[in-house]
């Protein structure tokens, strides 16, 4: 038996668009490579359906970890504070060290140059026989130097 139809008219475009499927959106798969915007990615992951609800905890956590995170800071910089006054101290005790040191020092190197401020005589004389002996060795090493000098005849090898 023959099939009864309607009579086949013109669709149109308003009729076309409410019938138009949209094209699968997959946040995993992509075969065909296109370019898909987030706005649709996340339409298609239907998160913008669920409705947002914060637990109130959460508000009490975020400003004890606030609240924490504030005094550690200040703890940290009270450290420092007092690590830099204690190293400024103990600079300041070793730059009073050094001073006393030079001090001391220059006071015994004039009291020798003087004449001895307060020296005895027997640490004189003993600076005394020590300079006639450095002398006399310097002496003696000059004469050995000049001896290796000459060669065997008596005459200065390096002679102008």
């Amino acid at each position: 038996p023959p099939l009864m139809h309607s009579p086949s008219r013109k669709v149109t475009a308003k009729e076309q668009a409410e019938w138009k499927i949209p094209p699968c959106i997959s946040n995993w798969k992509n075969p065909r490579g296109y370019t898909i915007p987030l706005d649709k990615r996340v339409a298609a992951d239907g998160r913008g359906l669920q409705t947002v609800h914060i637990n109130e905890n959460f508000a009490k956590l975020a400003e004890a970890l606030y609240t924490a995170d504030r005094k550690a800071r200040e703890a940290v910089e009270l450290r420092a504070q007092i690590e830099k006054k204690v190293a400024s101290k103990e600079r300041e005790k070793k730059e009073e060290q050094l001073q006393k040191i030079a001090m001391e020092a220059r006071a015994a190197r004039t009291g020798i140059r003087r004449g001895g401020g307060g020296g005895d005589v027997d640490e004189e004389s003993g600076l005394s026989d020590r300079d006639l002996l450095r002398r006399e060795r310097a002496r003696e090493r000059a004469h050995d130097r000049n001896l290796t000098r000459t060669g065997p005849d008596g005459k200065v090898r390096g002679a102008r």
